[in-house]
């Protein structure tokens, strides 16, 4: 709540209107309002300080129309667990949901979610879910990742558009707004019955042409996406040989995203598992499961990433991109989960013959020994020992591996 008073004696409303337009942006921006989560498997909340609205009357007006600078789509669908799937498995921030989206109005863009064996009137207004236009492409790039999952899935869904001006009647939306709110459906294909209209404000017809276009755009096949994948890690390769190794990790960031593997910070979020199950028709890999092809892809990269990231001797970047993927192995191994694996024996998860069958065995070895080198930069000497007999199962001749070992020996004796 903005004080009525200031220590100096002057009251909210004697301050210059710039600076009270200033201080309502930073209370009831959408930037301002998003608040990040302390967990990595949960979605961003938001949380507004429209209290300021209830000061007085004048305020109230001021701080309404910098609250009306945010621009809010509300999505509506007859299924409950599709909003918490939004949500939950989309991570998709929402600004509020139930009632309060149900009721909500002041939207510039209404998503009806249902299919054509459900009445509209009963479906539209069932379950309603508010997010913000900043959100859209992650809501939409969650639904491609669904439908290209569940093959076959958008045949069967109608999707309607409606766009207003929700602050005043006939009042033409721009198209550069028009475009940020309709072009990220462009990613939606296949559906079964699409629309998009327009309530109080015309739709322009060059926007409406280039989001279909969008659409009939076809998806890159898994082997497409497989290839695209390995010709982007080939580059980053020849980056990280260079010695450019910032530019590096953003070609292997690029190849993650071409495979569906979304990678913000420490963050990595697989999509789209079910488009990859089946055996390859075309390519480099033609006759092999595509899930195959795509492991040892996501292997490789990981340790090229750890080797990028101990070069640029940031080992704790190196350290946990390589022990988040073991303990991921482990736990496909095991059903063990957790991260210390400091006082593990690793003959008992791992196996000669294991390493052997394992996609990408090499480079699942140089995981274990470059996050070895890691922790023991970091000074973490339970994690070397474990890490380095680890790296031994899978690089028996390795020197390096060898040579590490025999320290770690020596140094117990």
């Amino acid at each position: 709540m903005v004080p009525a008073e200031s220590a100096m004696g002057l009251r909210f409303l004697d301050f210059p209107a710039e600076i009270r337009e200033q201080i309502y942006g930073e209370i009831l921006s959408t930037a301002s309002a998003r608040c990040e989560p302390t967990c990595p498997d949960e979605p961003a909340s938001f949380k507004y300080q429209v209290n300021i609205l209830l000061a007085n009357r004048q305020i109230y007006h001021e701080a309404k129309k910098v609250f009306q600078d945010n621009i809010f789509v509300k999505i509506t669908t007859p299924w409950p667990e599709a909003i918490e799937h939004i949500r939950r498995e989309g991570k998709v921030p929402s600004v509020c949901t139930g009632d309060k989206a149900s009721t909500f109005r002041d939207f510039h863009l209404w998503v009806f979610i249902d299919t054509p064996a459900t009445p509209y009137p009963q479906s539209h207004g069932s379950f309603s879910m508010l997010i913000c236009l900043e959100d859209l492409e992650a809501f939409t790039k969650m639904w491609h990742f669904s439908n290209l999952s569940n093959v076959g899935l958008n045949q069967h869904l109608r999707l309607k558009l409606i766009i207003q001006d929700p602050h005043v009647e006939e009042r033409k939306i721009p198209k550069r707004l028009q475009q940020r709110l309709l072009l990220p459906f462009g990613l939606v294909k296949e559906l079964h019955t699409f629309s998009v209209h327009g309530h109080n404000t015309k739709i322009l017809p060059s926007v409406e042409e280039a989001l279909k276009e969008e659409q009939k755009i076809p998806d890159p096949t898994p082997e497409q996406s497989l290839e695209k994948g390995f010709l982007l890690k080939d580059a980053g390769n020849k980056l990280l040989k260079e010695g450019s190794l910032r530019e590096a990790l953003e070609l292997y960031v690029e190849a993650f995203a071409a495979i569906h593997i979304t990678v913000s910070g420490r963050t990595r979020t697989i999509h789209a598992d079910g488009y990859y199950i089946h055996e390859l028709v075309s390519g480099t890999y033609r006759g092999v499961r595509g899930d195959f092809v795509r492991t040892i892809l996501r292997v490789q990269l990981v340790a090229n990433i750890v080797l990028a990231y101990l070069k640029l001797e940031d080992y704790a970047e190196a350290h946990f991109w390589g022990k988040r993927t073991i303990v991921l192995f482990r736990q496909s191994v095991t059903g063990d989960d957790t991260e210390d694996f400091g006082d593990d024996d690793p003959q008992s998860w791992l196996s000669e013959t294991w390493a052997v069958r394992f996609p990408a065995h090499e480079a699942m070895g140089k995981i274990f020994y470059r996050t070895a080198m890691a922790s023991k930069r970091l000074g973490k000497t339970a994690d070397v020992r474990t890490l380095m007999r680890a790296a031994n199962v899978y690089l028996p001749n390795d020197e390096a591996v060898q040579k590490e070992l025999t320290a770690l020996e020596e140094g117990l004796q």
